[in-house]
């Protein structure tokens, strides 16, 4: 590939010294080049957005149920944290009251006390689609101190206590800040930022244009859209405590199983169905013809291969014999005798 087209980790192990050293030290353009994959632009000296991002979270796993003040995740997060591997002053004074719903019921049942109930500080709850955290649904109450996060943590558990299952209730915690930034940086006790840390962050409030965004997630538009995908992740781990919020209705239809039963009821059954569906004929109107022909080979000592021939149905000589008293041998009881429907899950 030509000039400066190579792999980023090509450039990283460049040896640099003298003149040049100090000249890659102060080249704000390259140190600053992640924000350019997040939609900058350089402008009259300074890095601002290319477009303007929506911001009602209509994309996210996530219903927020109020704004923490003085959080800037987009920027802290998933630029500075990402890129650099920097934990930002802001995310160390990050703390969060952690509840695991078990299922979708009670991932409800936490929403509504969200957002409808007796918590009244920033939270959010939803699905959890990072395959670095081992559980299906998260719920999350963020403070800005130990302190504040002791005070909320007490009365998260005490709402779970009275709403949650007891196994819910006794999972709940308070931890720091974000869960990738203990695994990539080590221990919450001992984060702290190094002298090129500083100069990063320096750096990047000099530089860039990304004011702090104080404005809740547009509850009316994006809350129905993200709660059916909750349904759908709900259903496809199999999480059957949807069907209460479902009217009662299994998301989408099962299948049918033909590993126990009578195969004779299997097959009679089969026969009826598919005159239903391919010609619309009447399920008793079909399992009373069947029945007559029976009891009329029995009666007559007619076989019911005679019985086709006679209507105008034959088989080719190399076919072999057709058993069709296994497939129209019926008896008085109601269609659907043979396990041929689906069983709810």
């Amino acid at each position: 590939m030509g000039f400066e087209g190579s792999s980023p980790r090509i450039y990283d192990t460049m040896v640099l010294g003298g003149e040049m050293l100090e000249k890659a030290n102060n080249d704000v353009i390259s140190a600053l080049s992640p924000f350019g994959k997040h939609g900058f632009v350089w402008r009259n000296g300074s890095l601002v957005r290319d477009t303007v991002k929506m911001a009602d979270g209509f994309h996210t796993p996530w219903c927020h149920a109020k704004h923490c003040p003085g959080t800037h995740c987009s920027l802290d997060h998933q630029i500075i944290f990402d890129s650099y591997h920097v934990i930002h002053p802001r995310c160390m004074s990050c703390w969060k009251t952690v509840v695991t719903p078990k299922n979708f019921d009670e991932l409800m049942i936490w929403y509504n006390i969200q957002n409808h109930g007796e918590i009244n500080f920033a939270g959010k709850c939803g699905i959890e689609l990072r395959d670095y955290t081992p559980k299906f649904y998260g719920a999350y109450h963020y403070a800005r101190s130990l302190e504040e996060g002791r005070e909320q943590y007490e009365v998260v558990k005490k709402l779970a206590k009275k709403y949650l299952s007891k196994k819910t209730a006794e999972g709940v915690l308070l931890k720091r800040a974000c869960t990738e930034f203990e695994m990539i940086k080590g221990p919450s006790h001992s984060w702290h930022l190094t002298v090129k840390d500083e100069k990063i962050i320096e750096m990047i409030d000099q530089y860039v244009a990304f004011p702090l965004v104080n404005t809740d997630q547009n509850k009316i538009i994006a809350h129905p859209h993200v709660q059916l995908r909750w349904l759908l992740w709900a259903h496809a781990n199999g999480d059957m405590s949807y069907k209460k919020y479902n009217g009662g209705e299994t998301l989408f239809p099962g299948y049918i199983k033909y590993h126990e039963g009578d195969i004779a009821g299997i097959k009679h059954d089969m026969t009826i169905f598919t005159a239903q569906a391919k010609h619309n004929h009447d399920p008793n109107m079909t399992n009373d013809f069947l029945k007559s022909l029976t009891d009329y080979s029995n009666a007559n000592k007619v076989s019911l291969d005679q019985i086709g021939t006679a209507l105008g149905y034959y088989k080719k000589p190399d076919e072999g014999k057709v058993n069709y008293t296994d497939l129209y041998e019926v008896d008085e009881k109601v269609i659907g005798e043979g396990d041929a429907l689906p069983e709810e899950e």
